[in-house]
This record gives structure tokens, C-alpha cells and sequence, in this order.
């Protein structure tokens, strides 16, 4: 993928307004993003893990939370920002749930104002089903549904809302999101993210959103992830910068990089956006970790990788050495044991 320069982004998004919605990652795909519309420099780590803390990064400027509410890392937690330049402007308002009193006031308020965006790219996923208990996953496959309903009856029809799936994380990530209470379960986070966003991907096809599977672009590239296992750096950033500029310039009919446009048959096989996730077939995941094609080919051995590293449900455990994790994975179906040990072998090459 050829990183986008500046002025490329720059021509894209003249004359737009733009909101991003999200947590800490989406925060930093905004300052990147913003410092894009500006010049072709990375996001230094000062400006790359500043929040709410600071009143102004990048050039923008924060409109309400974070230090003027003396919030902390919570589910309380608010922050709304704002990047205003001549032809540029662009928001950021930060979500601990796709659907609380937070984002209905929200959706309210670009109901009353008659400046539509043209580009919402959102995200919530993580404190969706890691901080609401053990009810987070199901409340979040209840509440997805509404939060794109009253998102797209709060802005205009010709608004793209841009979807992203939820970043990959690590083995064992400890970024500040996680609880302690929940840390010794976060190796089994990492299936769940599969599953979710299989799930919040084919539902926002059906609510006419675009859909941008930055978890599938990002997998198989953990250095350039944060030592946290969460967050990524600022390299990875601008990669994902320039999906979102290549996605929406296809939609938008806007040369990528001074080229011709690509039509949409041709975007399905770049596999951009609109990847497609049989929610019916539960070894769909698995194959899109493995790279099989269309017609099942891969050069991965599967049975050959489990046989060497995966001990069958029926082996005996070392009592002593049981933990947490081990009775999470023991609970597993044979499908979710795959995806995980997959992963961990993606990750070790």
C-alpha cells in the first residue's frame, strides 16, 4: 500500500467536513489525519498519546472533556475536539459506547445543525464488550443496530459513514482500557475481536454504511503496534490514513495519488472495503487468517501446525499450572482454539 503524501490529501478532503468517532486509536487516526491536511510529517510519540490532557494537538483545538471536566479513563469519559483551517474541518468526538446518553445527545446535536458532514468514520467496539460486565457483547449486537439507525437519521443521505472494525491487540495487552479484573481474560479478547467485528462489518453493510477492515489489513503487521498491545505507531497510523483516503476517493470519484478512479468490482477485489464475512459458516474467520482464496488453497499446513502446538481438548493439564486463561481456552469450541493459536502464529513470524 503506497502511503498518501499531503497535498494528494489535501485535495481529497478540500471543502469537507469530517467527524471522527471513537476511543484512543480512532483519536489517533484524527491527529494523523489532521497533520496530514498540514504536511507530510509522522505523528511524533508526544502528539501520538496525547488525549484529553491537552487543550490543543496537531494545530486543533478540545471543545469539551477531558481536562476541562477533570475526567478520568472511564466509561464517564467525554472528549470532543475540533480542527478548523480554511477549507478544512474536522472532529473528533471520543466513544466509550456505541450507544449511551453521550451519543444520543450527540446524534441530537448534528440533527439541529444544518452543516451536515460528508464523512463520519466510526468505531466502537473495545470498551463495548471489555468495561459493560459480562452482558458487553450482547448489549453491543443490541445497541450496533440502533447506533447506525439514529446516526444515519442524524445526518445527511449523501454522508458516507465509514465503519472501521476494531484494531488487533496483542496476546497480552495492558493498556490502560483493560481492567485488571478482565487482564487475565484478554487472550481470549483477541477471538472475540473476530467475532465482532464479523458481526458489526455485515451489519453495517446492511445499514448502507461503508465498511473499512482495518483488523484484516493489520494483523499480520504486530511491529507496528505499541509495546501496550492496543495502540499503534505512527507509521501504522498513516497507513491507515491512507485507506481511509483511498476508500472514500473511490467513493467520491477523487483520484488516489493522481490516478484514474477504480470502479466498484475493482475495489471488492483489493478488498479495501466491502470484505465479505459469511456470518453462517463460523470457519469463514478462519480461513481469512489462514489466506486460503476463493478456491481453499493455501500454502499454510493447518492440521500440521495444530498437531505440533495444539494439544487436543482431551489431553491431560497440568493442574498446577492452570490459570485463568487456560479454563477460558478449555471452554472453547474447537473453531474459536484455531483462530486464537493462529494468531499467536502470525504474530511469532
Amino acid at each position: 500500500m503506497e502511503t498518501i503524501r499531503s497535498r494528494d490529501h489535501r485535495r481529497i478532503f478540500q471543502n469537507k467536513y469530517v467527524i471522527f468517532m471513537g476511543d484512543s486509536n480512532m483519536r489517533s487516526i484524527y491527529k494523523d489525519f489532521i497533520l496530514l491536511l498540514q504536511n507530510n510529517k509522522l505523528l511524533d510519540d508526544s502528539d501520538r498519546k496525547a488525549g484529553g490532557n491537552r487543550e490543543s494537538i496537531c494545530g486543533d483545538t478540545l471543545l469539551e472533556g477531558g481536562v476541562y471536566k477533570n475526567l478520568a479513563s472511564g466509561i464517564e469519559y467525554e472528549e470532543k475536539r475540533v480542527f478548523l483551517a480554511n477549507i478544512f474541518l474536522v472532529k473528533f468526538i471520543f466513544l466509550t459506547r456505541c450507544r449511551n446518553e453521550i451519543t444520543s445527545r450527540i446524534f441530537e446535536e448534528f440533527k439541529k445543525d444544518p452543516e451536515k458532514p460528508d464523512l463520519v468514520v466510526i468505531n466502537s467496539t473495545l470498551w463495548d464488550i471489555s468495561r459493560y460486565g459480562e452482558n458487553g457483547e450482547k448489549d453491543f449486537k443490541i445497541n450496533l443496530p440502533i447506533c447506525f439507525d439514529e446516526l444515519r437519521a442524524s445526518t445527511s443521505p449523501t454522508t458516507i459513514i465509514l465503519w472501521l472494525t476494531a484494531l488487533p491487540i496483542s496476546a497480552e495487552p495492558n493498556a490502560v482500557v483493560f481492567d485488571e479484573k478482565y487482564r487475565p481474560e484478554n487472550k481470549y479478547w483477541r477471538t472475540q475481536f473476530l467475532h465482532m467485528n464479523a458481526f458489526s462489518a455485515e451489519l453495517a453493510k446492511t445499514k448502507n454504511c461503508e465498511v473499512l477492515d482495518v483488523h484484516y489489513l493489520f494483523r499480520q503487521n504486530p511491529e507496528m503496534r505499541d509495546a501496550d498491545g492496543c495502540h499503534w505507531n505512527s507509521n501504522g497510523h498513516r497507513l491507515i490514513t491512507s485507506y481511509i483516503a483511498q476508500t472514500v476517493s473511490l467513493i467520491w470519484h477523487v483520484p488516489y495519488i493522481d490516478r484514474v478512479p477504480v470502479d466498484h468490482k475493482e475495489r471488492e477485489i483489493h478488498g479495501v472495503c466491502y470484505r465479505t464475512v459469511n456470518s453462517e459458516n463460523e470457519n469463514s474467520v478462519a480461513r481469512t487468517l489462514i489466506g486460503e482464496n476463493s478456491k481453499g488453497i493455501t500454502d499454510f499446513n493447518l492440521n500440521a501446525y495444530l498437531a505440533e502446538y495444539i494439544p487436543s481438548s482431551n489431553e491431560t493439564r497440568n493442574e498446577q499450572n492452570t490459570n485463568t486463561v487456560d479454563t477460558i481456552i478449555g471452554k472453547m469450541n474447537e473453531t474459536d482454539r484455531r483462530i486464537l493459536n493462529l494468531m499467536d502464529y502470525y504474530e511469532k513470524q
